[in-house]
């Protein structure tokens, strides 16, 4: 049996050996414990893993995981024969990296790393396997299942499983069994695996530095090679060549700011290993060279020019720069002729452009026809931008200074992405059609943000917009705001018949608020979205009602691709009937894991909530992620009898974000959530509004001890302004955050109970007498009564 110091918790993994959560119940520290199970032939080989593990300890790195422990234990079976376990208790991590990057591209399909999360695991990785060069220890099976990440707020990645197929090194290249992962060897190995051969010369430490590259590719594109792409290319080393090349250039063109990356790529992927680099040449030539550093973009704020007194003295560290942001907002006090003469100055010093983005921040201030003239220049003298931002929302642009700026983006041929935020700049249908006609030679675009809110524009200058979408063929994201304007239900057409010319698009972001919609056109709504994988509507007081809600839902159901949806449909006249209506929509989307809806201020009731929730609890599919929001709709404890079912049958929802403020809710509905919870242990996440429901004392302590039975609940937002209730609920809501073991935030809206001077002096003393690391924040100003 297990020595007494350990025990085990749960299971986390089951390959050809099994591997466990623990706990040391001396420390009551968590660990991670790999059994093997040992016969005369692996004995001799746990033997030298062990001793392999004794010597990284003896030279730990901060980024490999680290050995703590080693054990044997006899089990009896069921036929009274005793079975011998070799034990390995190790640093306990959070997930591997495959599975970090799933669960990622999951919520957000073209989700991607930070440039310094990328230039971070790079060095981190090549430092790690360095330090096992050093000590002259080859890993032999690196791959992302090998690499676990430990701390998830600044993403800390180390190496495991550093033992089993790891080889003590006496010479580099002599003959030696082939292994590791198929999916992340390198030619040299592959080759011999194509052929059969147990054993094969090659020099270990550059073979993982080629399987480390493959891990590498996958952490900066979050793509796979499938089976059958994989032996396409290895078994054609001009075909392997030429998509390593290709990989490396695009990897270039999303990070531009990580110095040297395709280099380090290309020495890490060399097909011959004769000229690939090992680790610590690797290492070497980083430092030499400062690769793998990101340069940071020139930032030129407000504060910046606040202090000029002198423009002609005033130097800006600009040029040659590839990344500028100029963050300007703040010059709202500032006239029509200071703000010129600020642009002036800083277009004058930006002469030499080296840039690859730009971003500008210019928002409520006085810029018009003429102080746009100093940007208009400056966006002519950055022809090579691939990124461009410019936030200029509630200015005076009028026709006329959108036309300027579009003349000068136009040339940009090579722009890739584009944000354009022009709401409320007193433009009218004659700028939109004069200008936007411009930008349709942007045929590289990727990604594409226009923001026309607030306008007041007319249903006449609707097409320059999707025209101008429709010339761009490699659209993968596209977030088009024409929010509170004068267009109709012709709007939905135009979406239904743009999107069919754009193959590529995943992503839709569409913001169609305060526009009279009305009922039509919202089948053809529904139905353009079925390619895609992400979606937001964003559609409150549109005068939608029930008829239009089941035209759009009969377009719903044929998405079958979506993973996210985005409903905004608040203040508009939805009904029971509607929300049916949307809820058997939803039972026909298979792959759908993230799912928000927001039907606040409309009439739904008690059956609204309950038909939408229904269907959620008879999804066939697993959300990973849920947000249903119902304010003002008046709902009753009643409502809530189905939310309760959803939460039995979602298991794998890890993230809820539940708004019932102002409704009727009382002490039944949280004792309905009291059973949600016991059922939904496995949350991480909660967000719940309850604001202005009569819940009282007794409602509110319900919900804690509810809320007590979530052990692995990590982040918890709650809204309980108004609810009648005490400041006897604080010892509660204290309680409950010592047995959270996990909780890393907790924030507590309490205000305007009926909670007195002694009740805040009470939470302020016992806060301070909490052992926990979690951010805690309790919001608890006492009524004052006079």
């Amino acid at each position: 049996m297990l020595p007494g110091e350990y025990k085990y918790l749960s299971i986390i993994a089951r390959t050809w050996n099994e591997v466990y959560l623990a706990e040391n119940v001396i420390s009551n520290q968590k660990y991670c414990i790999k059994q093997v199970l040992i016969d005369s032939q692996l004995k001799e080989r746990f033997s030298q893993e062990i001793q392999i593990l004794q010597k990284i300890k003896a030279n730990p790195h901060p980024n490999i995981i680290a050995f703590e422990d080693s054990f044997y234990y006899e089990k009896v079976t069921t036929q009274d024969k005793s079975i011998t376990f070799g034990c390995i208790v190790m640093e306990l991590g959070i997930t591997n990296l495959s599975q970090y990057i799933k669960s990622k591209k999951q919520s957000d399909p073209d989700f991607r790393f930070k440039e310094q999360d990328v230039a971070n695991f790079y060095i981190s990785m090549i430092k790690a396997h360095k330090h096992l060069q050093e000590m002259k220890i080859a890993h032999r099976d690196i791959k992302p299942e090998n690499i676990i990440l430990v701390n998830d707020e600044n993403l800390i990645f180390k190496v495991c499983d550093v033992g089993f197929g790891t080889e003590i090194i006496d010479e580099e290249s002599r003959s030696r069994t082939i292994g590791g992962t198929i999916g992340y060897q390198s030619p040299e190995i592959y080759a011999a695996f194509k052929r059969r051969k147990p054993q094969a010369k090659y020099n270990p430490y550059k073979s993982d530095v080629f399987s480390l590259g493959l891990v590498f590719l996958l952490f900066a594109t979050t793509q796979v090679i499938n089976k059958q792409q994989r032996e396409e290319l290895f078994d054609d080393e001009k075909k392997l060549f030429n998509y390593l090349k290709e990989l490396r250039r695009n990897i270039k063109e999303t990070y531009p700011r990580i110095k040297g990356i395709s280099k380090i790529l290309k020495l890490m992927l060399e097909i011959s290993p004769d000229e690939r680099y090992d680790f610590i040449q690797l290492n070497e030539i980083i430092h030499e060279r400062s690769y793998l550093e990101v340069k940071l973009p020139a930032k030129i704020n407000h504060q910046h020019l606040q202090s000029i007194t002198q423009f002609e003295d005033f130097q800006l560290d600009i040029k040659n720069k590839e990344d500028v942001q100029l963050d300007l907002n703040g010059m709202q006090n500032k006239s029509p002729d200071e703000l010129l003469k600020v642009l002036e100055t800083i277009t004058q010093q930006v002469k030499n452009f080296q840039m690859v983005t730009l971003q500008i921040k210019l928002e409520m201030s006085h810029l018009n026809v003429r102080t746009v003239a100093p940007l208009e220049k400056l966006l002519s003298r950055a022809q090579n931008l691939k990124e461009l931002s410019l936030q200029l929302w509630n200015n005076r642009l009028g026709n006329l200074g959108l036309l300027m700026l579009s003349k000068a983006i136009m040339k940009m041929v090579g722009l890739k992405r584009l944000n354009l935020e022009i709401s409320n700049n007193m433009l009218s249908d004659e700028g939109i059609n004069n200008s936007l006609p411009l930008l349709e030679n942007l045929s590289q675009m990727e990604e594409l943000r226009l923001d026309f809110g607030l306008n007041h524009l007319p249903m006449e200058c609707c097409e320059a917009f999707f025209t101008v979408i429709c010339a761009m063929p490699k659209l993968k994201k596209l977030d088009l705001n024409l929010e509170s304007n004068y267009m109709n239900q012709v709007l939905s057409k135009m979406v239904n018949q743009s999107l069919k010319k754009l193959p590529n698009l995943s992503h839709l972001i569409i913001n169609f608020s305060n526009n009279p919609m009305h009922n039509e056109g919202l089948y053809e709504l529904g139905e353009s979205i079925s390619e895609l994988e992400y979606c937001e509507l964003i559609l409150w007081s549109c005068q939608i009602k029930d008829m239009g809600m089941e035209e759009f839902a009969k377009g719903l159901q044929k998405c079958q691709k979506l993973k996210q949806l985005n409903l905004v449909l608040w203040n508009n006249s939805i009904t029971k009937k509607g929300c049916e209506a949307l809820g058997q929509a939803l039972l026909k989307l298979p792959k759908l894991c993230i799912l928000v809806i927001d039907l606040s201020k409309n009439k739904i009731d008690d059956d609204g909530v309950r038909f939408l929730a229904k269907a959620i609890h008879e999804m066939q599919q697993q959300l990973r992620e849920l947000k249903l929001w119902i304010e003002n709709v008046n709902c009753t404890s009643y409502g809530l009898r189905y939310v309760n079912r959803f939460m039995t049958t979602q298991r794998k929802l890890r993230i809820i974000n539940m708004n019932f403020r102002s409704n009727q809710i009382g002490l039944n509905g949280m004792e309905l959530l009291y059973n949600c919870f016991g059922e939904a242990v496995q949350l991480e996440e909660v967000k719940l509004i309850l604001d202005h429901n009569p819940l009282g004392d007794e409602g509110v302590d319900t919900l804690f001890k509810g809320l007590q039975k979530l052990r692995e609940l990590k982040k918890l937002i709650l809204g309980l302004e108004s609810v009648q209730g005490t400041g006897g609920s604080v010892s509660v809501m204290l309680q409950s955050i010592k047995l959270w073991s996990e909780l890393k935030e907790m924030h507590v809206n309490f205000l305007k109970n009926q909670t007195d001077q002694g009740d805040e002096l009470n939470l302020n003393n016992r806060l301070l007498e909490l052992q926990t690391a979690a951010k805690i924040n309790i919001e608890l100003k006492f009524i004052n009564k006079q």
